[in-house]
């Protein structure tokens, strides 16, 4: 559920809806910080979740009362022993922000969610009033090759009444993506930042591919679908993917923006096709490549690939056979392995699962002792 998408769609024909999210985490809770959830029609229907049980229904009650004053207002859970009848004892405690959006908000989050959708990251900040009122709410983003440029007006962080310390907190917003606070006499500044949706580029539109598409898609990818077949570069087979693009798979190269925040997953219908990808996969930074096929093709295409003048080292990051070693044997169980290794390689947890990408690097150096 793309939650962006379902604010501003609720926003087309109610005048108001409320966001709670979770700004803020310590010790063991339910819910990760940043979860958010969407309480529209008066507080009768609510989308997402801030960690459930009785917790959530707490925040329910003060989102159906903080509509009704049109305010917002940070709340402190704290989870321990005297929830245990409610099933929450998690031991931890979060802050919870409950504000109310209204239609004049739909040029900002229809920005934000262009800018996500871009794989670029962002701060959103708020300015709450020590009444409850949300002052104001600004985008942030970085130029292009540049450093944190702020896009905050002007008279909140330069001149003599600028907000001392908002600067330095949004630049650690950003690079810690953490969620920052600043006291100033003019209320308290939320600087939340808003991750980029990682960009999953998949050569080949065959029965794997689709599997690899919806699972990629429910874990928060932006899939794009390349195949030089238009039967199977379709949005009617994978109506989840972004992008479909029926052309030569090495053409395909000149429509792709491949940043260093792209994965890359190659399971076209023959090998050609795929050392041919690969041969030009490697050349880009993308952050993850990744290839389908047997250890005996795997080493074949390794063997072309430095017989044509490839380095060693740039082979040496591809994820091939790719996937996380689960006994994968159809083509939906052989995508949930490939999208449980993009997930782990996009967490930073790559190193706590044995993935069969250490197989390939072990190819490598065999290949290099018969040289």
């Amino acid at each position: 559920m793309d939650i962006y998408h379902e604010i501003v769609s609720a926003l087309r024909t109610e005048d108001r809806v409320m966001l709670a999210t979770i700004i803020s985490t310590s010790g063991s809770t339910p819910a990760s910080a940043l979860s958010k959830m969407l309480v529209k029609q008066e507080g009768i229907v609510s989308l997402g979740t801030v960690g459930g049980g009785c917790m959530e229904g707490d925040v329910l009650l003060h989102a159906r009362r903080l509509f009704q004053e049109n305010k917002a207002q940070i709340l402190t859970f704290h989870l321990n022993e005297e929830d245990i009848e409610h099933g929450l004892i998690c031991g931890g405690t979060l802050d919870v922000m409950i504000e109310p959006l209204s239609k004049e908000h739909i040029p900002l989050l229809e920005e934000l969610k262009t800018i996500r959708d871009e794989g670029e990251d962002s701060i959103l900040a708020t300015l709450l009033s020590g009444e409850g009122r949300t002052e104001g709410k600004w985008l942030s983003s970085p130029l292009p090759g540049a450093t944190l440029q702020l896009s905050l007006p002007n008279f909140l962080t330069s001149g003599s009444n600028a907000v001392p310390g908002l600067t330095e907190a949004l630049e650690k917003a950003y690079r810690r993506q953490e969620t920052q606070r600043v006291t100033s006499n003019r209320g308290e500044f939320i600087l939340e930042p808003v991750t980029g949706s990682p960009s999953l580029v998949i050569f080949g539109g065959g029965h794997v591919s689709k599997y690899i598409s919806r699972s990629a898609a429910m874990a928060g990818f932006r899939v794009t679908i390349v195949d030089d077949r238009e039967k199977f570069a379709s949005t009617e087979r994978c109506p989840e993917a972004a992008q479909v693009l029926a052309v030569d798979f090495i053409e395909a190269f000149r429509h792709v923006r491949v940043k260093a925040s792209t994965y890359i997953v190659i399971v076209t219908r023959g090998h050609g096709h795929d050392e041919e990808i690969l041969e030009q996969a490697v050349k880009t930074p993308a952050r993850y490549i990744g290839m389908i096929g047997s250890k005996r093709k795997v080493l074949t295409t390794i063997e072309h690939l430095v017989d044509k003048g490839i380095q060693r080292q740039l082979l040496e990051r591809v994820h091939a056979p790719m996937g996380i070693e689960i006994g994968a044997v159809t083509a939906e169980e052989i995508g949930i392995s490939v999208v449980s290794q993009l997930i782990s390689v996009r967490r930073g947890a790559a190193g706590i699962i044995r993935h069969k990408s250490e197989d390939m690097r072990a190819l490598i150096r065999t290949l290099g002792k018969k040289t």
